[in-house]
């Protein structure tokens, strides 16, 4: 989302809503960081494993995003975090999940109960089938400490924060050991997690060219001139600001890319200037003649390091 808030042109409709959703993501990436940290703080009384940003897809095809599964010898547990402002009310009969802003405005979200009821059901489901006998729960973790919950969400699985030790100590008190090797369990988690791809649902046209200078954020394109990119803007010089561009590339547009196509993108003008930049990169070559490609890595950006 970040690479695509850098790239897409200022005056494409869709920016406003995608910016919008960018600052959505900014603000539960915030949160969940609040949520490890309240973890990490916490005196676990028994054998326990956290995986935070859980992904998979399941065998329909379908992929699962957990914040945080919290696995131990007495229970599994899903977290939902949220990071919503204003005060939250709940309708259960329809499902229905709102906020109220401090202007009075109501907004309704995608319901988190829903959402982490579906992934509690598919953790069970898994745990089933490979024999494991384990309580699976769910709990709605609200890191906004200005947000108020409405009476409306009385006896619903939502809490602040806060509340997340003294919840996990009631759990603790509420389920008995069972003999669930956590190591196997791991592994098991371990295999069908998977990052999930990006989706490139934006037209190549709509993507903006160029090295772009971070410390402008991404508002000037830079320029390439004896090995160094120089923003004509602040001045900054950078060797690895092109590890940034091609990462972003990647991610919007595809991981291959030919001569031709990192001149159009990067702004060089000459054919031989860009074969010496594709050789310092070192990107694995493919194809002949005309037909020579190369294949942007995954790790695109540690390499700015070799």
């Amino acid at each position: 989302m970040e690479a695509l808030i850098s790239r897409l042109k200022a005056e494409d409709e869709e920016f406003t809503s995608y910016q919008q959703a960018y600052y959505r993501v900014q603000a539960g990436i915030a949160g969940e960081l609040k949520m490890q940290r309240t973890l990490a703080d916490y005196h676990f009384p028994g054998p326990y494993k956290i995986f935070y940003n859980f992904e998979c897809i399941n065998e329909k095809g379908f992929s699962h995003q957990i914040d945080a599964l919290i696995i131990t010898t007495r229970f599994l547990l899903v977290v939902e975090v949220k990071q919503i402002s204003g005060t939250l009310f709940y309708k259960p009969a329809f499902h229905e999940f709102a906020r109220q802003t401090e202007e009075g405005i109501i907004e309704n979200f995608p319901n988190p109960f829903d959402q982490a009821y579906r992934h509690q059901l598919y953790i069970s489901y898994l745990l089933s089938n490979w024999g494991i006998q384990l309580p699976v729960l769910y709990i709605v973790v609200n890191a906004n400490i200005r947000t108020k919950l409405d009476s409306s969400l009385n006896g619903s699985p939502i809490i602040h924060l806060s509340g997340l030790p003294k919840f996990l100590e009631e759990l603790y008190q509420n389920y008995a050991e069972t003999t669930v090797n956590l190591m196997d369990l791991e592994r098991k988690l371990v295999a069908i997690s998977c990052r999930l791809p990006i989706s490139k649902n934006v037209e190549r046209d709509r993507i903006r060219n160029g090295v772009l200078c971070k410390k402008c954020e991404f508002q000037h394109v830079m320029y390439y001139h004896h090995g160094l990119w120089i923003c004509p803007h602040c001045g900054v010089k950078s060797k690895e600001a092109i590890f940034l561009a091609l990462h972003q590339y990647r991610l919007l547009i595809g991981d291959r890319i030919t001569n031709r196509e990192l001149r159009e993108f990067v702004g060089i003008d000459c054919k031989a200037v860009t074969s010496k930049l594709l050789k310092r990169l070192k990107f694995d070559q493919f194809g002949k003649g005309r037909g020579v490609y190369y294949l942007i890595p995954e790790d695109i950006l540690e390499r700015k390091n070799e």
